[in-house]
Order: structure tokens, then sequence, then C-alpha cells
């Protein structure tokens, strides 16, 4: 018993799914109820609205249904069965297109938008058969087209232009069906080309929508081999020609540990200095699918290599250091009065900055201060 048995059908839902839930009924019922008013309108609004609704003579819908059966019952019958016709021939033909384009990425994207326009196509003939069977003039519909055609563009653009860039991403070849792409920073493999939208799978149980005319930069990860790089820190205590020597003699053995790896991994040389330690960088090539779960077994082989041949990895320290001594020296007497007179000049600097302005006050006070070292020097001297 999973977890959802445990909790119950109404526990285990949502949010969301309890209200779609409660919506979804009230509709149902709302529906209902509208029907069996509409079907025994006579008898609970009375004769006069059942004239207008069931026809004069009509006790409830029920027979209203038969006879409106009866009367057009070859055209409900000739309109089914062209619906039946056409979509059967709809899905014949999509098998058909599936079957013939199944022999590459190329073939499979082409049948995709294929498939897409069988689809489009159909639904507009089947409706256009419909409307001529129960007597609709469809050829002054197709006439007033004209005027339709202007005002569905300017409504339509966005969709226009999603058609357009759809075509144009299928022919300039930006990508095809079971490719792995990156777009709008979703990444995942292209599971479905039609002339509105295409759709990524990331496998993870994941399927993003986007619409063709918003897919302004593409990033295809499987038309050439991906790269896999990793660097490792090693201890600056290592002698860096021992830790080479030893990634050249044991990354080729990694070929039969790694069977995804189409170029094995491969060492490239020193990358960084580092805070902790030098940086060797290793490379491999895989496919687009692999590419992340190589990283992973790559980085796991390499760190075995360099234990095994115990080879120092270091790791962040943190280095406490003794406090400072709290018994310094004081400032001598000399000290003391170079800092007093200093002091002076700075509170005095403001009258004397109307004389002789800032820079030549401090650089007379500068000058004094000299002066005054010079003598206490002198007389230290003597002492």
């Amino acid at each position: 018993m999973n977890e959802n048995e445990k909790k119950g059908w109404w526990s285990s839902k949502t949010t969301g799914g309890k209200v779609r839930f409660i919506l979804t009924q009230v509709v149902v019922l709302i529906a209902l109820i509208i029907l069996f008013g509409v079907i025994y309108c006579r008898q609970i609004f009375g004769d006069e609205f059942g004239d207008k609704v069931l026809g004069e003579g009509i006790e409830n819908g029920w027979i209203a249904l038969g006879t409106s059966a009866v009367e057009n019952g070859t055209k409900v019958a000739v309109s089914l069965i062209v619906i039946f016709l056409l979509f059967l021939l709809d899905y014949v033909l999509s098998f058909v297109v599936r079957l013939t384009t199944r022999a590459n990425k190329k073939a499979r994207t082409i049948g995709s938008l294929i498939r897409s326009l069988i689809h489009y196509i159909t639904v507009i003939v089947a409706i256009a058969v419909v409307l001529a069977v129960w007597g609709v003039d469809v050829a002054s519909i197709v006439a007033g087209l004209g005027v339709l055609t202007l005002i569905i563009g300017l409504g339509c653009q966005v969709l226009i232009q999603d058609v357009i860039s759809g075509l144009f991403l299928v022919f300039d070849d930006y990508f095809d069906v079971g490719d792995m792409v990156i777009i709008d920073g979703f990444r995942g493999y292209v599971s479905q080309i039609g002339l509105r939208s295409i759709k990524i799978d990331d496998r993870l149980g994941n399927i993003k929508s986007i619409n063709n005319s918003s897919i302004t930069s593409c990033v295809n990860l499987s038309r050439e081999d991906n790269w896999v790089f990793f660097s490792i820190d090693v201890s600056y205590n290592e002698d860096p020609r021992r830790v080479e020597a030893i990634l050249l003699r044991e990354l080729p053995k990694l070929k039969d540990k790694l069977p995804r790896a189409i170029i094995p991994p491969t060492y490239l040389g020193l990358d960084t200095f580092g805070d902790a330690g030098i940086s060797y960088k290793v490379y491999a090539t895989c496919k687009a699918a692999y590419r992340f779960q190589l990283e992973r077994d790559l980085k796991r082989e390499v760190f075995l290599i360099l234990k095994d041949n115990d080879v120092l990895i270091p790791y962040n320290q943190i280095t406490i250091n003794q406090a400072d001594p709290k018994d310094r020296p004081s400032p001598t007497p000399t000290e003391q009065e170079i800092v007093n007179a200093f002091s002076r000049s700075i509170r005095e600097a403001p009258k004397q900055e109307k004389k002789k302005g800032i820079f030549g006050h401090m650089k007379e006070a500068y000058e004094e201060t000299v002066e005054e070292t010079k003598k206490e020097a002198k007389e230290i001297s003597r002492k």
C-alpha cells in the first residue's frame, strides 16, 4: 500500500486538485439542472415557455429530441460518418508519415511537422463538410474570408509568427526531434516540433511547451561530442612531476571503466594555483546524454587514483593565531611632543588658511614639525 492509499483519496489530493474537483462537480451539476429544465420546461415554467422552447404541442424535451432525430436523422448520420472517415484518414496518414520518417532525427522532425499540418487540415475540412451537410453555404463563407482573414491576421499576429518561426526552425535546421537542447534555461530533449510550438522533455517528468516565435536563442548539445572538463587540487607539498607521472600512467587505464567516454580521460596540464593547492586539469568527451554522469564518474575515478597513490589532496583549513600582547610600549616624550605639535597645527589651520591658503599652511606645519623633531633628536643624542 503506497502513501496515497494510506492517506485516502481526498487527502492525497493537493489544494489545487481539490479546488478543480469541486469546480468540475459544480459545473456538471449546473449543466444537469439546465438540461433538466430544458427537457421539462413545459411542466416547470408553463405552456407558453414550453411552446417557445420545444414547439407547440410537444410535451417534453425527449419527444422534441426524437422528432428532431427523425427529421434530421440523415444529416446527423452523414455528419457522423464524415467526421469518422476524416479522422480515420488523419490517423492513417499520420501513421504512414511516422513509419516513413523514422530513419534519422531530421526525418522525424519533418514528420512531426507534417503530422501537425495534417491534423489542422483535417479539422478544417471536417468543419466545412459538416456545415455543408446542414445546409450552410460554405462557398459564401469562403468568399467572405477575405475580410475575415484580415481581421484574424491582425488579431492573431502571435499565432502567425509562431507558424512562420516553426517553418524556419525546421528548414534552418536548428535542432531535430531527439536532440538535447537548452532553451530559456530549460534543458531537455526535443520530443515534438509543431507548427505553433515545440515540446521539450527533461526526462524527469517535466515537459515544457515553448512557442516557436519566443525562441530567440538555442544551445544544441547533440550535434557534436560534448567535452567534460574536471580540475582537482593537489597539495603544494607534492612534487608536480610525480603527480603528473601518476595521472599520465593511470588515466589511460580508465577507458574500460568509463565506456561512455568517446575520447578517454586525458591529462591536460596545470590549471590554476589556488589558496590550498595546485589544480590539475583532466578532460574527456562523450555524447550529450551522458555528459553529467561522465563528469561524476570521472571525478570519482581521479580522486581514487590520487588516494591510492598517496597524493595529498588539500581541504579548507582555519589557522588560529595567538592574540597580540597587551604590554606594548607607550609613546616617548619626544613622540608625544610631535603629536601635540601636529594637533596644534590642525587646530590653528582655519585661522592660517585665510592668510596663506590650505596647502601653504599645511606645508609650514609640516616643516615646523620636522624642525622640532630634529631639535629633540639632537638634545637626546647629547644626553
